[in-house]
């Protein structure tokens, strides 16, 4: 078993950078603005259970480009050991293409949801499925870690043996971080998710609110090309099984005045429209921009000519024949 990055904590005392969690709640980010506000380190959900954070590859992607270090995080909902190593699968499933770029660790998040779903479980039985879960990280190459709170600590919810095992991200809403935080590996905390009242505008997230955290990781992010931008660069020389983005698991349409669609499997049908040149500049030129995450009426437009060349029904909606057609050609 070996792991490719492993976590090394900052010596003198509890220097910390700023760092900020995210997932498919903080809507549209602008990575560049959260990186001038100061945050240096970013960790994402990935999913949860055995379900894709909607916005997790525009976000890693993001974060990426933006040169942010990055971590990832899964929150749990299992209730027995299979299920459980169901979401480890899922979640390495997810998370491979990025493994590279993966320096600040690996979660396991594991909370009061987690409980209600799991049922009654002893700490015994709840800390053997999150040890499992990162075991199966670990076997993977990625070094894992566990989010938990002072609660979970405090009250015994989990075992003091998995907690000391694993790097810690603690979390602790206050002023003061208190002796909780270094009950994990090496005594220390990783991580200290001190707040969740970050100003959303001023870290570029159209969520009003963002959690923050301290960290306390000795790293050096450097901006660097996203795997999505490095697929994008030429429609003509592309394959499509070469789309970086999730397939859609719902029909996806437009309805003039209503909500629009949004989120990383709608950019999966605009990169094939942009891969076929439907979607284009003002100078005719295929324009990946244009793979921005939400249905409106240029997508509609393009998909409506897709579906005529491709002699599909003509109906705007990108379901399941659409995109099987959209894989083959």
């Amino acid at each position: 078993m070996a792991i490719k990055k492993v976590m090394k904590l900052i010596q003198a005392g509890m220097i910390f950078i700023d760092g900020c969690d995210i997932s498919y709640y903080q809507g549209d980010i602008d990575f560049e603005i959260m990186k001038a506000a100061g945050i240096k380190v970013v960790i994402i959900r990935a999913g949860y259970g055995t379900t894709v954070d909607k916005r997790f590859i525009s976000y890693i992607n993001g974060a990426i480009k933006a040169g942010l270090a990055i971590g990832v995080y899964w929150f749990i909902y299992a209730r027995d050991m299979t299920s459980v190593r169901n979401n480890a699968k899922k979640c390495l499933e997810v998370i491979a293409p990025y493994k590279e770029y993966i320096e600040c660790g690996v979660w396991a998040d594991w909370e009061y949801d987690s409980d209600r779903y799991a049922g009654t479980l002893t700490p015994d039985a709840r800390s053997n499925m999150v040890d499992t879960f990162n075991k199966e990280v670990e076997v993977a190459g990625y070094e894992p870690g566990i989010y938990s709170n002072q609660d979970y600590i405090q009250s015994g919810k989990f075992n003091p043996q998995l907690i000391s095992r694993y790097p810690l991200w603690f979390a602790k809403y206050s002023l003061n971080i208190g002796n909780y935080a270094n009950k994990g590996k090496q005594g220390r905390p990783y991580l200290w998710q001190y707040s969740s009242s970050g100003d959303g505008a001023t870290y570029g997230v159209t969520s009003k609110l963002l959690d923050l955290n301290k960290v306390y990781l000795d790293i050096m992010p450097e901006p660097a090309a996203s795997p999505a931008e490095e697929v994008s660069q030429d429609p003509g020389k592309i394959k499509a099984s070469d789309n970086p983005y999730p397939e859609p698991t719902r029909t996806i349409y437009y309805t003039a005045g209503r909500s629009l669609m949004y989120g990383d499997d709608v950019k999966w049908v605009q990169w094939h429209l942009w891969r076929f040149g439907l979607l284009l500049d003002k100078d005719g030129i295929p324009d990946a921009g244009q793979i921005d995450g939400k249905w409106g009426s240029a997508s509609d437009r393009a998909l409506e000519v897709a579906q005529v060349r491709l002699k599909l029904q003509q109906d705007k909606k990108c379901g399941p024949l659409t995109r099987q057609t959209f894989k083959q050609v």
